[in-house]
């Protein structure tokens, strides 16, 4: 325990030096900052910045099923008000905090003026704490992606066994939505459950996949849209199913 907190007391120390020198050279600062840079900045809002350098934090969760990205990749954090900041970054499922490494140190933040996260082509909004994958469909209403582990650290390994179901109502956090999937999985330290969700993205907000915000969203597709459910239809529930689903509502074609 002693050791432990000794290295997590050498670390802080380190990350208070580059919120000082953050402080001294923000004003010189280029808006497209290095790695320190995006230390610093995290640090500046959210002193103290938590620390991810538990041993094994994944419990033997595969890392592309822990994080919302397959691996640590060079990616942008945009801040409001401030500019962006870029590193390695990733950001982890479990527990909704932005990721990055400092000198193969993994680190995170959950910094509450974190808006956006871009790694390549993926890019990911941030609402109510919650980290959502964006991917566009044409016109103006997107999907917001959702996806969350549980680790179950109070249930015993084979406990369980492997088991994935659909439920047609779901709740995560404070969002309820038609057509969540949720897999049970074991190949782990501990039993974990992940859950998939599709929102819709409007007007540069994070909104429920449901009926009523669809009528909104398509008012021109409102007489299809009630001939569509009482004939028997429900939401799709898979992210794919949602796609094409909105890419026929949005074209005109026959849902």
């Amino acid at each position: 325990m002693k050791k432990a907190e000794s290295r997590q007391g050498r670390r802080n120390l380190r990350l208070f030096g580059l919120f000082h020198i953050f402080t001294h050279y923000s004003d010189n600062m280029d808006v497209k900052t290095g790695i320190s840079g995006l230390l610093a900045a995290c640090l500046l809002l959210i002193l103290p910045m938590g620390a991810a350098a538990q041993d094994d934090p994944k419990q033997g969760i595969p890392a592309d099923v822990y994080y919302l990205l397959p691996a640590f990749s060079q990616g942008m954090v945009y801040l409001a008000g401030q500019g962006p900041a870029q590193g390695q970054l990733n950001i982890c499922a479990e527990d909704q905090t932005l990721r990055f490494m400092d000198n193969g140190v993994e680190l995170s933040s959950n910094a509450d003026n974190i808006v956006k996260v871009q790694v390549d082509t993926a890019v990911f909004v941030r609402s109510d704490g919650f980290f959502y994958r964006i991917y566009q469909v044409p016109g103006d209403t997107w999907i917001a992606y959702l996806r969350k582990v549980e680790i179950l650290r109070d249930v015993k390994k084979g406990a369980y066994g492997m088991e994935s179901r659909i439920s047609s109502i779901r709740t995560a956090g404070s969002f309820s939505s038609d057509g969540v999937m949720y897999t049970l999985e074991q190949a782990a330290n501990y039993p974990y459950n992940v859950t998939e969700t599709c929102f819709l993205y409007r007007d540069g907000q994070v909104i429920p996949f449901n009926k009523r915000n669809l009528r909104k969203c398509y008012p021109d597709r409102k007489d299809d849209l009630e001939a569509y459910f009482k004939s028997g239809h429900s939401l799709p529930e898979s992210l794919e199913d949602t796609r094409n689903f909105l890419i026929r509502l949005s074209s005109g074609a026959d849902l």
